[in-house]
């Protein structure tokens, strides 16, 4: 009986809240077991606490990304309908300015953009930007060709085609700007123009451009001076093929006079260096040791700080107006009419010549300034048929010293013996 009750004690000192009769027994792993449930309960909860609190906050950090988003869609919905066509265009030529884009180009992007404006505002009663749509752009295509430009004259189809270009890069930087959603220009049919005429000036018309420089009566030093320096620029247009405003923004400095080389500034502030021809180089030299006004008499005009290449006859730098001048009288005097001849007809004979002579368009894409081939290639497009003639003209099959076997003739006798045999039938 003693033995007996001790057994049926230990188990109930375990676990009070389960009844052990006499005939039953508690095994040792259950017990274990219910004291690690008890032990996993906790942790348990605690996890699927954490759990929760990591849902929340990934929630929370959802919806605060989702208001962001929206706050920065709207933002720009608002400045979308806020922002008008005269603004826009104003901080797009702003932002060119920024870029140090020059002076021209900033002319360019301005009569094209104020051209659209005037007629979206006059004609269709738009001015907001997000108005503008595709049929709003065809229609100014058609309202140019119809109407006269500023000097009175229709405007070509280049001139169109330029334009379109400027407003067409105005919209894709709105869109980068996030001011607009899409370019309308993505639904417009862009004006297509044929490949440019080029014209170049015989070697005959150069020769009386500069025989033009001298005056039949002239007189003194003055006229000597202007007369070298005008035939120092043709020289410098001819063979090198730099731009108006190369060359009248040329400075003594940008001379190597050692190695015959000056250094232009093209577009963009981009520099480059040219290589001077004898003859090119012999005319600069006279025009600047012999004429050119000297520190003396530069300081008596009140500009002795001028360094400027070629001047005027005030002694101010040249301006591209006053080369458009010069070459309209030397025209005159050297009797060619019905002809165009500019400083950039005598850009395009240097690069066909240049092609003639070198056939090699890599360099001379760097020697024009052109940032791709693009121009290169219409030179090399109307050079072909030059080179065409040049190759039957020293054809090296029909310089041989000795006589080959074969027909001599390069006519088809045979053949047409044949023709008029057939026609006599």
């Amino acid at each position: 009986m003693g033995s007996s009750h001790l057994k049926h004690s230990v188990p109930t000192s375990v676990s009070q809240n389960v009844p052990v009769g006499p005939s039953q027994s508690v095994s040792p792993t259950k017990v274990i077991n219910r004291s690690e449930t008890r032990t996993r309960a906790p942790r348990s909860l605690s996890g699927a606490r954490s759990q929760t609190r990591r849902q929340r906050d990934e929630e929370t950090e959802g919806v605060t990304a989702l208001d962001k988003t929206t706050g920065h869609q709207n933002l720009r919905a608002r400045q979308r309908v806020k922002t008008t066509l005269e603004q826009a265009i104003e901080d797009y030529l702003q932002d060119h300015e920024g870029g140090n884009h020059s002076h021209k180009t900033l002319e360019w992007h301005r009569t094209a953009l104020g051209l659209l404006h005037t007629y979206l505002q006059q004609q269709r009663g738009i001015t907001q930007v997000e108005e503008v749509d595709a049929p709003d752009i065809s229609a100014w295509f058609t309202h140019m060709r119809k109407t006269p430009g500023g000097h009175g004259k229709i405007r070509s189809e280049r001139t169109i085609q330029t334009y379109a270009r400027s407003v067409r890069a105005f919209f894709h930087w709105l869109v980068r700007q996030g001011t607009v959603q899409d370019n309308p220009f993505d639904r417009v049919v862009f004006p297509k123009v044929g490949k440019p005429l080029i014209q170049t000036i015989t070697d005959e018309e150069f020769e009386r451009f500069l025989r033009a420089c001298t005056l039949p009566t002239e007189r003194g030093f003055l006229d000597e001076r202007a007369a070298a320096r005008n035939r120092a620029i043709l020289w410098l247009f001819y063979d090198t093929g730099i731009r108006v405003s190369e060359l009248i923004h040329l400075r003594e400095e940008h001379l190597d006079r050692k190695r015959g080389v000056i250094t232009v500034k093209g577009k963009g502030s981009k520099e480059r260096r040219i290589a001077l021809g004898q003859n090119c180089l012999r005319q600069v030299l006279s025009y600047l040791d012999r004429y050119r006004p000297n520190q003396e008499e530069l300081t008596e005009w009140n500009c002795p700080e001028e360094d400027h290449l070629f001047l005027s006859e005030t002694r101010q730098p040249l301006t591209k107006n006053g080369i458009t001048l010069l070459f309209a009288r030397l025209k005159k005097r050297a009797g060619i009419r019905g002809k165009r001849i500019s400083p950039h007809i005598f850009r395009h004979t240097f690069a066909i010549r240049y092609l003639i002579l070198g056939n090699d368009p890599f360099s001379l894409q760097e020697l024009l300034g052109h940032e791709d081939m693009t121009t290169v290639k219409n030179y090399m497009h109307m050079n072909d048929e030059t080179i065409q003639a040049q190759k039957r003209k020293y054809s090296p099959g029909d310089h041989l010293s000795t006589l080959m076997p074969g027909p001599k003739d390069s006519r088809r006798r045979g053949f047409q013996a044949q023709q008029r045999s057939q026609h006599k039938d």
